[in-house]
């Protein structure tokens, strides 16, 4: 997993987004990563599931927003609640690495066989729902 991690970083910093999120800390990446797969969440929802306080969420709220990395919307029905949404710049960033996990699908597709191919995207499955397990309990 550590060696997985180091040539993810390395892809980061030769691809460029790495600059871009240069200004976040760790804890701004959470922000974005678990607004961007809940899909407007409130502010409520984001400082619970981080396990952070309101203050500390909207410090971190503000900050994303003057980025440009994410924008507030007030509900439709409840004008007291505020969902939060990422914006097209951040939708952008994560585009601009597209082309990359594309070549590498093909690529472990025509290299690896089938049933090797298989096995590891099951495995990789269950890395990912026991890491995403492992952070919510």
């Amino acid at each position: 997993m550590t060696n997985l991690m180091q040539v993810l970083r390395l892809h980061e910093q030769s691809s460029g987004t790495i600059d871009e999120l240069a200004k976040l800390g760790v804890v701004d990446l959470y922000y974005l990563e678990a607004i961007y797969q809940l899909k407007e969440p409130t502010i409520g929802t984001i400082s619970k599931m981080l396990d952070q306080s309101t203050p500390n969420t909207n410090y971190h709220i503000k900050k994303l927003t003057k980025l440009g990395l994410i924008e507030k919307r007030l509900d439709d029905v409840d004008r007291r609640v505020t969902h939060l949404y990422v914006t097209d710049k951040y939708l952008d960033m994560l585009e601009a690495d597209a082309q990359y996990w594309i070549d590498l699908q093909i690529k472990l597709e025509d290299e690896i066989a089938l049933s090797d191919l298989a096995t590891f995207k099951r495995v990789l499955h269950q890395v990912t729902e026991i890491i995403a397990d492992s952070n919510l309990s």
